[in-house]
């Protein structure tokens, strides 16, 4: 007798502020493939103090839609966070993050779905970054450049989407809120000797305007989480065997 595969399931947290003309395109195409290529999901659509129409349009999609939760936030808290309130609910064991301004094309986030499962971390990188803005483009390479001398792991990508392991992502504390949050996830987690995959993303083309990711307050975070990984002592000493599947979630602050 053949034996059946694992049930293949996963939580997916769609943050959003103020992207009424891009969310539902994000969900558009989320949704099919989530319903296509796992036995089971869940979505958190996470309002993040939107002052337009992003919030109604969530609503709506989640009328439609009993897997799709939807969390409003009253001011804007940071992606981080977002992320933190659906990772202490999540019902899955894998989970990840994609940004609901529309910036990935839907072949790419099917390509990380297809992946999830293949090794205890997924870690997407964008392999068309050049087609952004220059300072887009020069912000993302020098970041990878700089993590990957003082970390010495050597990736592709630091901040596209990635699948992380639940049960292990609750046992170590994130300190930050906004941009840093998955570098700092990131990190903590492979210094636990996780295994990984890479897979390659591509983005949408950008829309003309200033990017939010080009802010001083964005550089001043994203310091800010590297010194405070660089200060503490790095991660090595949890068993991940002795670690159950429903641990709950250790407080990151």
């Amino acid at each position: 007798m053949t034996p059946s595969r694992a049930a293949k399931r996963l939580t997916i947290v769609i943050p959003a502020l103020n992207e009424q003309d891009k969310i539902a395109d994000t969900i558009d195409g989320v949704l099919p493939l989530a319903r296509e290529l796992f036995d089971d999901f869940e979505i958190f659509l996470i309002d993040d103090g939107s002052t337009d129409a992003t919030g109604a349009i969530m609503d709506e999609f989640a009328a439609g839609e009993p897997r799709i939760i939807v969390h409003h936030n009253a001011e804007p808290r940071g992606v981080g966070a977002g992320f933190e309130y659906a990772l202490s609910r999540a019902k899955f064991d894998a989970i990840t993050l994609i940004p609901g301004d529309h910036a990935f094309q839907n072949e790419g986030i099917a390509r990380m779905f297809k992946a999830a499962g293949a090794a205890d971390l997924v870690i997407t990188y964008r392999d068309n970054q050049s087609d952004r803005s220059v300072n887009r483009s020069l912000q993302s390479h020098s970041l990878r450049f700089i993590l990957n001398c003082l970390f010495g792991f050597w990736l592709s990508d630091y901040h596209s989407m990635i699948v992380y392991p639940v049960k292990w992502l609750r046992q170590i504390a994130v300190k930050a809120d906004g941009y840093g949050y998955q570098i700092c996830a990131l990190i903590s987690l492979l210094q636990l000797g996780l295994t990984y995959v890479q897979v390659p993303v591509s983005l949408n083309a950008e829309l003309r305007g200033s990017s939010r990711a080009l802010r001083l307050r964005t550089y001043l975070e994203l310091g800010g989480t590297i010194l405070s990984l660089l200060r503490r002592v790095p991660i090595r000493n949890v068993n991940l065997r002795q670690i159950p599947a429903d641990a709950e979630r250790t407080p990151a602050r």
